[in-house]
């Protein structure tokens, strides 16, 4: 169970559809993010001119998603959304005119 509650961060005219919605999407750019600069740094080792003996070193893809997941993607979600960092924004009918 993921700290801190629900009851915690939702205020009363807030649905919990939509904070589990805005954790999802939420973790899931912070994932991509994460997948991204690990993509970057493994470029940027790979433009330096790995010699052959640093080729067998190298992480496979398995094995990097593994480590850029060292904290779970939606626990840092959740805590951002617990620390006012990211709100739910509900839109209305009304606010497609």
């Amino acid at each position: 169970m993921l700290r801190p509650s629900m009851y915690q961060i939702i205020s009363k005219n807030e649905s919990y559809y939509s904070l589990v919605i805005g954790v999802a999407k939420r973790a899931r750019d912070i994932a991509q993010q994460r997948y991204d600069e690990k993509e970057k740094e493994k470029k940027a080792a790979e433009k330096r001119g790995a010699s052959p003996q640093d080729h067998k070193a190298r992480l496979d893809d398995k094995m990097l998603k593994a480590l850029m997941m060292e904290e779970n993607p939606v626990k840092t979600a959740v805590d951002e959304f617990a620390a006012g960092k990211f709100r739910i924004v509900e839109h209305t009918e009304d606010d497609a005119d």
